[in-house]
């Protein structure tokens, strides 16, 4: 518990102390998602309901919102929460920790998960996962994109010049896909890119419920 308690301060203090500047170097994060977010909406019935994990400020959950998308957005920083709802007043946002997602079982047609899960060690991914099915109707979609890379370590994240000790996680594509299926999902899609002329290797995935 303590290492949980650690890893929530920790993060959320990363953020939090420079949320501003976060919000500006990832304030079109959104476009290079772009392919996978087509993919990802293709499968979701009108009126979706789309659960943002690790929504930071809302920029994903602005675009499903306008799109017509029920949207929760959940995050471990406060700052973000707070920017979300003022950001997208039509989206529920709340504070909490995806290793212990406390929503209702069955509800959203969608969860995406978008340079969040890289923040979870390694160890705790499986117990992610599995709180994504239990939340996650069984005809739902999960798309998660992360950087890419062969460090097993955690990684000092170094975002728009300012230097914090922000846990970051990098995954081998082939791991991360076993991971996945072994806790209970089929992989639809995965592709690797890179963003900022190869700087950033990245990794996104969809899948969806085993044998569903």
């Amino acid at each position: 518990m303590n290492n949980v308690k650690h890893y929530n301060r920790e993060i959320s203090e990363a953020y939090g102390t420079g949320a501003r500047d976060f919000v500006d170097f990832f304030r079109n994060a959104h476009e290079f998602l772009d392919i996978d977010r087509k993919r990802f909406l293709e499968s979701m019935p009108e009126r979706a309901k789309i659960l943002d994990c690790g929504c930071g400020p809302g920029q994903d959950s602005e675009v499903f919102a306008k799109l017509g998308y029920t949207v929760t957005g959940i995050d471990i920083t406060p700052e973000f929460i707070a920017m979300a709802k003022q950001r997208v007043p039509a989206a529920d946002f709340i504070q909490m920790d995806m290793r212990a997602i406390n929503l209702p079982a069955d509800t959203f047609d969608g969860i995406w998960v978008s340079f969040s899960l890289l923040h979870i060690h390694k160890t705790d991914v499986p117990q992610v996962l599995r709180n994504f099915i239990t939340v996650m109707k069984s005809t739902g979609r999960m798309m998660i994109a992360l950087h890419r890379g062969p460090k097993t370590e955690w990684v000092t994240a170094n975002i728009s010049g300012i230097n914090r000790h922000c846990a970051v996680q990098e995954w081998v594509q082939s791991d991360l896909e076993q991971v996945i299926r072994d806790n209970g999902f089929a992989i639809e899609y995965s592709r690797a890119f890179e963003r900022s002329g190869g700087r950033f290797p990245l990794l996104s995935i969809i899948g969806s419920i085993s044998g569903q």
